[in-house]
């Protein structure tokens, strides 16, 4: 016969062993096998074990820190990206989790969540219409002055420009060589982008 006890055990330290091939991505997942293996000590049979679960929260505690690692480490690797929002947007969720009694509720809650944020959407609509700013201005600097080419140009500029403020309305010359996560995605040199400054001040104001 299968000691359901020992399973259990076993359970909790094979994932411990798993998790500690990489613990910081696994931190809030080691803790949280930690402290079952705790319970499973103090509860000494699988009844009582059952019954400590079962006031706890049935176990939810494991779907949060599951939640809480992803999150986490996504976080991370957005910080190192320099995309702030998406990183905040993604430490909003970990508070979301936190949150969350049961099972149920931390199900809706990341439901509603998802429902009603729009940073990292937002995020990848300005960075993709960057790309089309910025190409836009590059055209500006060579078409003929009075030429087709100059005033489709500066329609594309325009358009474009527009979908970055509605994403993103801080947006300026400025916030493009500073933010990390626009200047990493322009491959122009600084004193090109100075070139292309000129050119964005005299069709933004113009």
């Amino acid at each position: 016969m299968i000691d359901s006890f020992e399973m259990q055990k076993r359970y909790y330290v094979s994932r411990l062993e798993r998790f500690g091939n990489r613990p910081e991505l696994h931190r809030t997942q080691i803790e949280d096998c930690e402290s079952y293996l705790e319970m499973l000590q103090r509860a000494g049979s699988p009844g009582r074990f059952m019954e400590m679960v079962r006031t706890g929260g049935n176990m939810v505690s494991s779907s949060k820190a599951e939640a809480l690692d992803r999150y986490r480490n996504r976080a991370a690797v957005y910080d190192a990206l320099g995309q702030e929002r998406k990183a905040a947007e993604d430490r909003q969720r970990m508070d979301v989790i936190q949150s969350a009694r049961t099972h149920g509720e931390l199900a809706e809650k990341l439901t509603v969540f998802e429902e009603s944020t729009v940073t990292a959407f937002d995020e990848n609509k300005a960075m993709n219409a960057l790309g089309s700013v910025i190409e836009a201005l590059f055209h500006l600097c060579t078409d003929p002055p009075g030429s087709g080419a100059e005033e489709r140009s500066k329609a594309k500029f325009a358009a474009y420009w527009v979908q970055m403020k509605e994403a993103d309305p801080d947006v300026s010359w400025q916030k493009i060589m500073d933010y990390p996560a626009y200047r990493d995605r322009v491959i122009f040199t600084e004193s090109q982008m100075a070139v292309l400054e000129k050119k964005f001040r005299e069709v933004h104001h113009g």
